[in-house]
């Protein structure tokens, strides 16, 4: 059997060394245009905060690896058009205009994502930067260390990152976001008010519900433009507002959903039997909301790449439905998030609503603030978001992840047994103490 894998990113390696395991005798072969494998892009963020070893650090294994293990690694390779319908694959090296044909018996396609570009008219004279990749740390990186004032559009996760990072290294920061909170497709109003609260303190300059409307240039500055009249001078802009699905190699040939990204059932399989997508290309499906989104995330891709890998011959393994478990940490604050927020419960029909928890260390300085959302007729538990200066606090999301997937009221884990928090002025433990506010709440 022939295994063709398209993209060497996470989901990209799982599958390959899965298949290896499951098909011994199968020719595994993988095709990426880069010369390196495994770029996890949080490292751009710890690069970007001062950590130079990190960027080099940020690929856990190596095409030398990979060789050992027995996949056949086509490196520097750019895969120019796949067809599903006779099963084969037309390629050619980055230094040749030679194109070369493959066949393969399945395919698994894990070419990932990229940033979104914006549709914002702009000057071609204008300083703008994306983070996809190390060369996009290191540019970024050469950029900053000589910025005065810059802005960063975009207000999820890698906006608030950067955001953070440039203010702390003494760059007056303008954060530019769309919607009136940060962070709205993870965090409720309340969670997204302390952290904006807490980047306001820190001196970054947030414009929230803005609409940036055209980017242009002069003679010393970028100029950024906003729907409500303001011109904005800056140094250059750095974008962050999201990705999108690799995906245009099987365009109208699998069935493409949220984002273009490429619709795949619980096994990882397209529309096309001999094909699966897995990582940022493809769709997630949400237990909780009962329906498929586009959710790029490397433990998700992780995952995937297995799943696929198990299935390719017949339907042996589902995947557990995603939870959106997310973990941010960054310097003197924590952010964790699983589940859904009050909107998306809401939205989907749930009687939700949720409770707040704020517990401090004796010493004063380390507040974890945490809001669970629940079903109010259950309390089934549907979703947690952390936000605070107490490093362990992430540990919780990992354990409502579970909770979450299997379906679990708060009653389920109250008395369940969790270590003794040290340290804390509420000592009896994050599961007893939620337990407890859900039932004052409900009174």
């Amino acid at each position: 059997m022939k295994i063709v894998i398209v993209g060497s990113s996470h989901a990209g390696i799982c599958a390959g060394l899965r298949a290896l395991e499951e098909y011994p005798e199968a020719e595994i072969t993988l095709y990426d245009k880069r010369n390196q494998v495994s770029f996890v892009s949080q490292g751009i963020i710890s690069y970007l905060a001062g950590q130079k070893s990190v960027l080099n650090q940020s690929s856990y294994s190596s095409v030398e690896e990979l060789k050992a293990a027995g996949l056949n690694m086509q490196m520097e390779t750019v895969v120019e058009e796949i067809d599903t319908k006779n099963k084969r694959l037309f390629y050619r090296r980055v230094n040749s205009k030679k194109t070369k044909l493959a066949l393969y018996d399945k395919l698994i396609f894990a070419t990932g994502s990229y940033p979104a570009m914006t549709s914002v008219p702009f000057d071609k004279k204008s300083k703008l930067y994306f983070l996809k990749s190390m060369d996009d740390a290191i540019k970024t990186d050469e950029f900053l260390k000589t910025a005065k004032n810059i802005a960063v559009i975009g207000g999820g996760m890698t906006g608030v990152e950067v955001a953070r990072i440039a203010q702390e290294r003494g760059i007056q920061t303008t954060l530019i976001h769309r919607n009136k909170n940060l962070l709205n497709d993870y965090l409720d109003e309340p969670a997204s008010h302390l952290l904006e609260s807490w980047m306001n303190a820190e001196g970054t300059r947030l414009l929230l519900n803005t609409e940036v409307t055209e980017i242009g240039f002069d003679e010393e500055n970028t100029i950024i433009q906003t729907a409500n009249g303001q011109k904005i001078p800056v140094d250059g802009v750095i974008f962050t507002i999201g990705f999108r699905p690799n995906s245009y190699l099987l365009n109208q040939q699998v069935e493409l959903g949220d984002s273009g990204a490429v619709i795949v059932d619980e096994y990882m399989q397209t529309s096309c039997p001999d094909v699966f997508a897995v990582g940022d290309v493809s769709t997630t499906y949400v237990n909780l909301l009962e329906k498929s989104y586009y959710l790029p995330h490397a433990s998700d891709a992780v995952r995937d790449g297995e799943i696929a890998a198990i299935n390719l011959l017949a339907p042996r393994q589902k995947i557990n439905s995603s939870q959106g478990t997310y973990h941010v940490p960054m310097n003197n604050l924590v952010m964790a998030m699983t589940g859904i927020t009050i909107r998306q419960a809401v939205d989907a029909g749930y009687d939700a609503d949720a409770v707040h928890l704020l517990n401090e260390h004796l010493d004063g300085y380390s507040p974890s603030n945490i809001w669970m959302i629940y079903e109010r007729r259950t309390h089934q538990i549907l979703g947690l978001q952390c936000i605070g200066k107490t490093s362990d606090m992430a540990e919780y999301v990992n354990i409502f992840s579970l909770a979450i997937q299997q379906k679990l009221k708060i009653e389920d884990i109250e008395f369940t047994d969790f270590y003794f928090e040290h340290g804390y002025k509420d000592p009896r433990g994050l599961n007893r103490i939620l337990a407890r506010l859900v039932r004052e709440n409900e009174r």
